[in-house]
């Protein structure tokens, strides 16, 4: 997609494949829109009929049934074209939906550290959405104000001239006027939009945290941010309507009254005899239904405003510079040892990492370490290219990861994060991933994990659901689910983000074991804050504000009179506090 085209201008060509069906769609609407007119030409011709004395059983019959008939058809014809726009829609919906997840799966993993779950939500489901809401309707009711409005004008305009030109005053007024009062919707549309993310984001939140808020006997009108964004929400709306209802009052009123001026000039007309009373008659009556069709165009309006404004953070997602793709694929069989060459990294204008160089020889443990934001997890997660760096490059095996392509990429490296991701399924689809793994495979993996035994106790085992629907985890089980994902995966490089922080102490020397033999050869990060965990770790890399500014064994370190002895001090300190 071209960066400088409007997504709006450039969802037309999802809609390859449904134009058709579309187009026959909005045929039928114009014709129904059409149809809508044969009961007052009915009128018409009965109140002809009798002022000239022609009118007689037969003649109204013919009429009452013709218009019954319209309506009939016009209901049918109008099943069908709403039928045929909606699949359109619903359609196109998918694909731009498609569109934005497969290049969102294209994005750096840090995309969805940096946009929270209501934003992404938002866009994805609720401003995609609003494309329903045009095609299926929207479209349907502009071909129905303009397209036979105008076909009906041009007959009018050779009919009567005069009249005609009368009857496109009050259109004018009636769509212009509204139209200048609304310069200022666009604006709120885009404000609409991000205050519905932000309260999207804030409900997410909120009930993420529903154990901390019920803990503290705090109710959602204590939650701060859920109560300002829906503040600003409401308030929001309300503004919009304020704005919204002059443009529409004047609209009603407007045409509502565009009787006022074609009965006065046709009366003129009339009895200066410059038109016939059935002509005069057939423009009162038309008079009255032919702007009905514009009462929906303030509506399409705003509703294209609003869409607009939602398919602008759309937009903002596609426009994300997609992660660049290598070209190398490397055996995820094999063992590698990584490099930090001058690895330097910024959020925005936050420095995380300045100059950081760092050889981590394949088959060996590194533990990270340092004070919260130091640097070390903004590190690890580098390797597996949650974003690119500022400056320098990360080798694995001498090969810029840059090179490497991602599915390659991802291949090689697993991640245990400190925040564990539960699928609301079995505990095999948890350990499994979706990779079909063998249940033999999934058991093994959980063994070493060390959570078998407590699945075996359950009554349905490995079938048992979790999530919404089953049982829920402590935070110990579900890293030790992560655990077994990793060791099931079976990648060369493992990176642990606090592996065992939430291991409880009769279960966590069990898992060290089993790391300890089942990671034998692969190239292991642990990022760790209980130093105990690490100690028998080939290299410690200490991070200090974004830099490494010490590296060595355990019993090195602590001898150096640095930053790792200081914490290894106050980490013996606290730990025997505790104790007492």
């Amino acid at each position: 997609m071209n960066k400088n085209q409007s997504l709006f201008h450039s969802m037309f060509p999802l809609l390859k494949g449904e134009r058709i069906k579309l187009s026959f769609g909005l045929l039928l609407a114009v014709i129904c829109s059409a149809l809508s007119f044969v009961p007052y030409l009915a009128v018409y011709n009965i109140i002809l009929g009798l002022s000239e004395n022609k009118l007689n059983f037969s003649f109204i019959i013919f009429w009452a049934f013709l218009s019954i008939g319209s309506v009939i058809l016009k209901s049918l014809l109008m099943s069908i074209a709403s039928l045929c726009t909606h699949t359109s829609a619903f359609n196109t919906m998918h694909k731009l939906k498609i569109k934005v997840l497969q290049h969102m799966s294209s994005l750096n993993l840090g995309f969805f550290n940096n946009n929270s779950q209501g934003k992404i939500k938002t866009a994805i489901f609720d401003d995609i959405g609003r494309l329903e809401n045009f095609i299926a309707h929207n479209l349907l009711e502009l071909a129905q104000s303009f397209i036979v409005p105008l076909i009906l004008f041009i007959v009018l305009l050779t009919i009567q001239p005069i009249m005609a030109l009368c009857i496109l005053i009050p259109a004018v007024l009636g769509i212009v006027i509204p139209m200048k009062i609304m310069k200022g919707y666009p604006d709120l549309t885009k404000e609409y939009t991000n205050t519905f993310s932000s309260v999207n984001s804030s409900i997410n939140e909120m009930i993420t945290g529903m154990q901390v808020l019920k803990m503290y006997h705090l109710s959602a009108k204590h939650f701060k941010r859920y109560t300002n964004s829906l503040k600003q929400y409401t308030t929001c709306l309300k503004k919009m309507a304020k704005t919204s209802c002059s443009p529409i009052a004047v609209t009603v009123v407007i045409l509502d009254s565009a009787i006022l001026f074609t009965l006065p000039v046709g009366g003129f007309l009339y009895l200066h005899s410059m038109i016939t009373l059935g002509k005069y008659l057939l423009f009162i009556l038309l008079s009255m239904c032919f702007f009905s069709a514009f009462f929906n165009l303030i509506n399409i309006r705003m509703g294209i405003m609003e869409l607009k404004s939602g398919l602008t953070h759309v937009q903002e997602i596609i426009n994300m510079e997609s992660i660049k793709n290598g070209t190398v694929t490397l055996s995820s069989q094999d063992c590698y040892d990584i490099e930090l060459r001058n690895v330097s990294f910024s959020y925005g204008n936050n420095a995380a990492l300045s100059n950081v160089t760092l050889i981590i020889p394949n088959g060996t443990l590194t533990a990270f370490v340092g004070a919260s934001g130091a640097g070390k997890t903004t590190a690890a997660q580098l390797i597996g290219r949650y974003w690119n760096v500022t400056s320098g490059e990360i080798l694995i095996n001498g090969i810029n990861i840059n090179d490497i392509s991602t599915k390659s990429l991802m291949n090689l490296t697993a991640f245990v994060f400190q925040d564990v991701f539960i699928l609301d399924d079995t505990l095999y689809e948890n350990i499994a991933m979706g990779s079909d793994a063998e249940m033999s495979k999934v058991i093994e993996a959980a063994k070493a994990a060390q959570i078998h035994d407590f699945i075996q106790n359950l009554p349905n085992g490995y079938k048992t659901s979790l999530g919404v629907s089953g049982i829920k985890l402590s935070g110990g089980q579900k890293q030790r689910i992560a655990i077994a994902r990793a060791i099931l995966k079976d990648a060369p490089i493992i990176i642990f983000d606090e592996a065992t922080s939430f291991s409880d102490i009769e279960n966590e020397h069990k898992i060290q074991l089993a790391l300890q033999s089942l990671l034998k050869g692969k190239t292991t990060i642990m990022i760790a804050h209980r130093l105990h965990t690490i100690k028998n770790a080939d290299n410690i890399a200490v991070f200090d504000e974004g830099k490494v500014v010490e590296q060595g064994k355990h019993d090195d370190l602590t001898k150096s009179d640095g930053i790792y002895e200081k914490m290894w001090n106050t980490y013996i300190y606290s730990s025997v506090k505790e104790v007492m």
